[in-house]
């Protein structure tokens, strides 16, 4: 068994769900070196530096797992006795390719902190394949332009340690609302995202909007955070299409798993997706889901139902959500099996092993034996 501290800036959310899982699963000790949820900004400018000054009281561990929100290089200069532990880097996002409002630019800041973690760690794992390709088509992309600020050697190093290591997801909690599913009339649609701008939820409004006003029957429910800034349109929804709005806000856990079971389809406009673990929660609770065809949402669906669920536009996107909530659905097993795959219990041999694999490079580097 080794010992493993994952270093955590950003503990909230699907990061704090994330290392918690590992925890649980592992069959190696972790130990969670973490910060409280705050400004997103100020984590990865400062966390380095505050969670540094707390891991030089302890005594280095055998493996150090971080994500992309610290500042690996910054870290591992402060902790000093750390600086030789060998190191896996996890990208849950990164900050060359995650939507940013129209008019504002990419702040440098945040791509480098990225860049130099992924060339200062000794492995290098994203959760999905999309988001492996995404970023590192992202740096080829700035090495092309003027006065920018990679080194070509430095993209090839990442690109070379680079794997893919999906997030598990808590699954088993969400069996009941699988096997309470009832067919309903009208039709239920789900969002289960943020209200920001980045998930596109004004796309998702005029869809909805216009459905009603054709005299589509539907039901829907809009969970999910509201986060610092919703989304003007999703909070006029209610007042726009009346009763049809069953559920509107933050649903706790109860509430989630029995939205999840009355819902019949899951609905993603967003404007990006490294991962999906809102559309894996409801896939598995057995909701159909429609997303763009694009990010990493191809790999979630099933490719047999892509034409079905998988949108390129706007209009498709309204057409097909007609089609989902008028004529029969999906079967809803082949989704259910697709979500399963992302278990805790089926993906933590593929993070043990990998923390484990490290473990015995590093040692076999410095001449040493370790012992899982």
């Amino acid at each position: 068994m080794l010992r493993v501290v994952v270093v955590e800036p950003f503990y909230s959310g699907s990061h704090r769900a994330w290392a918690d899982g590992l925890l649980r699963h592992s069959r190696h000790r972790i130990e969670l070196l973490t910060l409280p949820e705050g400004p997103w900004r100020q984590r990865m400018r400062r966390g380095a530096q505050e969670l540094a000054e707390r891991a030089r009281r302890l005594p280095p561990p055998d493996v150090l797992v971080v994500t992309d929100m610290l500042d690996l290089a910054a870290f591992l200069a402060l902790a000093r006795s750390w600086a030789q532990v060998p190191v896996l880097a996890y990208f849950h996002e990164n900050q060359f390719t995650y939507p940013r409002l129209k008019g504002t630019k990419l702040n440098s800041w945040f791509g480098q902190i990225n860049y130099l973690s992924a060339l200062a760690a000794d492995a290098v794992a994203f959760n999905s394949d999309f988001h492996r390709r995404d970023f590192l088509g992202a740096l080829q992309a700035l090495a092309r332009q003027p006065n920018n600020w990679l080194r070509e050697e430095g993209i090839a190093a990442i690109a070379a340690k680079a794997t893919v290591l999906p997030v598990g997801v808590e699954l088993g909690w969400l069996e009941d609302a699988a096997d309470l599913r009832r067919d309903h009339w009208p039709r239920q649609v789900l969002w289960n995202h943020r209200w920001e701008f980045d998930k596109n939820p004004a796309m998702f409004a005029r869809v909805l909007e216009r459905l009603a006003a054709a005299g589509v029957p539907f039901h829907v429910a809009v969970a999910g955070e509201r986060g610092l800034n919703p989304d003007r349109s999703l909070l006029q929804l209610p007042d726009r299409l009346g009763e049809r709005v069953v559920h509107f806000g933050y649903a706790d856990r109860a509430t989630y798993g029995r939205l999840l079971a009355e819902s019949d389809i899951v609905m993603s406009t967003s404007r990006h997706e490294f991962f999906g673990v809102a559309m894996v929660e409801a896939m598995y609770a057995g909701c159909i889901p429609l997303a763009p065809r694009r990010y990493n949402y191809p790999d979630l669906v099933p490719a047999a139902w892509h034409d079905t669920c998988l949108f390129g536009s706007e209009e498709e996107c309204e057409s097909k959500l007609a089609s989902l909530l008028q004529h029969e659905l999906p079967p809803r097993a082949p989704f259910r099996e697709s979500a399963a795959r992302f278990r805790w219990e089926s993906v933590i041999e593929a993070w043990d092993n990998a923390i484990e694999m490290l473990a015995r490079r590093s040692s076999a580097a410095a001449g040493t034996l370790v012992r899982p």
